[in-house]
């Protein structure tokens, strides 16, 4: 029987994993989203400037980790991590507790 747990450890998510690594600033906003989020409100949670926030909540995206509900509203566009960016943060916080116990 196969396990249908889903993993991080695949080529495609590796490379996701990367491109969260390589920009602190992506990191900082999926971590901020533990709860859907206006891009205002990621904003004030992440002391990032709005044209940083809206740039990589665009790539976050694209790569499939995030989805923007009511785009079509000018105000009112609210962020959330769906389940492949769910599992890639669970990861990511896997990685930093054991770099802090490693410290």
């Amino acid at each position: 029987m196969t396990n249908t747990k889903k993993s991080i450890h695949n080529k495609e998510n590796y490379h996701l994993l990367g491109k969260i690594l390589a920009a602190p600033n992506k990191k900082k906003i999926m971590y901020s989203l533990s709860i859907p989020l206006t891009p205002k409100e990621i904003v004030k949670k992440t002391d990032l400037n709005f044209p940083t926030v809206s740039k990589n909540i665009k790539d976050l995206e694209e790569l499939g980790l995030l989805s923007v509900e009511n785009k079509d509203l000018k105000k009112g566009k609210v962020v959330i991590i769906n389940t492949k960016g769910k599992d890639l943060l669970k990861d990511l916080e896997k990685r930093d507790q054991e770099r802090k116990s490693k410290t």
